[in-house]
């Protein structure tokens, strides 16, 4: 990575005091299509990546083919003369992710790609992914985009290529749960994310586990070694947001909030939407936080209670009780979030959040730990072993 990258951590501790973030990794791109942007590592085959990360498995990895389904993308072949297409490392409802090499940058990169036509109706996620993606580069908490375009069949993206997403890495952790240190520092940066995303007048409503990665550590140089070890190690530390499929423009560019519909359509996953989806209610602000707190207890405590419901209205019920400050339903140490619960639950739908204030609050679950310090996952998870290990030793009491 460049040495910009580095500031992405700096920027988001920043936040923290209120300060807007204005790290930036590059200028933004213009809206037209990009097809040469500048590497920001030169770094070869996955499999010879040495990193921390890797070692530990947090690298995506691929996946092997469904039987009888043919990828939009063709595997071990090169895609449009640039990319060599090593095989599908992410599959979803909407599209496919591949993992290739750029050869004309040396450099490994994720391609998204999605249908054109889908359900006998013409796709546009992928467009207006595009679209946001854009106008946030430059921002620490979104990919950088290498290139785009479409052909008679899809739409596809080239995107920075990130670890496995957090609720892969949550599944790896013997506990099946991180330590408040690490969700702490997740949750941090995961409000500035939310935030850069809000500033441009857009909503997510998709806020999940899955929907969020860590950068991965490039291979340095030998030439750049000591200018730009320090600087290139931090992009681990990085949280992204993903996948901007489901959002919506809720301000104008003038700043002033468009009117609100008095039904919506139910938008989001289940599991991580508001109780104002659940009744149909215009999203706001406030419900993107929504799901990142139910993201952070589902880290912290390993599981939501609603997670084996199937009803939307059983589902409903038990978060209603969570929003009136009955955190009896989590166990252990997702009681460490209570006041983060109770000031999200607290907020005012209509009104932006105060985004320092929620980190603020947080920020005690690692302090004095530091965004740059390592995550579990870099450390063989030892802290949320022990901190299971003592919160088993404190029920038996």
């Amino acid at each position: 990575m460049s040495g910009k990258s580095s500031k992405s951590v700096l920027a988001t501790e920043k936040s923290e005091k209120g300060t807007k973030d204005d790290s930036k990794r590059g200028s933004p791109h213009s809206k037209k299509t990009i097809t040469d942007s500048k590497p920001q590592s030169a770094e070869p085959n996955e499999k010879k990546l040495n990193s921390p990360t890797k070692r530990i498995g947090v690298m995506p990895r691929l996946k092997r083919p469904e039987p009888d389904s043919v990828p939009l993308l063709p595997i071990d072949e090169k895609f449009k003369t640039r990319w060599h297409i090593e095989g599908i490392i992410g599959k979803g409802g909407y599209g496919e992710i591949y993992l290739a090499i750029d050869m004309k940058l040396a450099e490994e990169v994720a391609i998204k790609a999605e249908p054109i036509v889908r359900k006998g109706q013409v796709a546009r996620r992928m467009i207006l992914e595009q679209e946001v993606l854009l106008k946030l580069q430059g921002k620490p908490h979104v990919p950088l985009i290498f290139g785009s375009g479409h052909t008679d069949k899809f739409n596809y993206i080239v995107l920075q290529l990130l670890s496995i997403n957090l609720g892969d890495i949550r599944r790896i952790s013997p506990t099946r749960k991180l330590s408040k240190s690490t969700v702490g520092r997740i949750t941090v940066q995961a409000i500035a994310a939310i935030r850069d995303l809000h500033e441009i007048g857009y909503l997510h409503r998709d806020i999940k586990p899955a929907n969020m990665c860590f950068g991965i550590t490039p291979r340095v140089s030998e030439t750049c070694f000591v200018r730009c070890w320090y600087l290139s190690i931090q992009t681990r530390h990085v949280l992204m947001l993903l996948d901007y499929g489901l959002v919506r423009r809720y301000k104008d560019s003038d700043g002033e909030w468009r009117p609100q519909r008095a039904k919506a359509g139910f938008r989001g996953t289940q599991r991580y939407v508001s109780t104002r989806v659940h009744r149909r209610l215009e999203q706001t602000p406030a419900d993107d936080m929504v799901s990142l707190m139910y993201t952070a207890f589902e880290l912290l405590a390993g599981e939501l209670p609603w997670r084996n419901l199937e009803q939307s209205d059983d589902i409903w019920k038990i978060k209603e009780a969570v929003h009136f400050g009955h955190i009896e339903y989590f166990n252990g140490m997702a009681r460490e979030l209570f006041d983060f619960s109770k000031l999200v639950s607290g907020l005012d739908p209509m009104v932006d959040p105060p985004y320092a204030t929620l980190q603020t609050c947080v920020k005690k679950l690692y302090s004095p730990k530091r965004l740059s310090d390592p995550y579990d996952w870099e450390e063989n998870f030892k802290e949320a072993i022990l901190e299971k290990t003592l919160s088993t030793d404190d029920s038996t009491k």
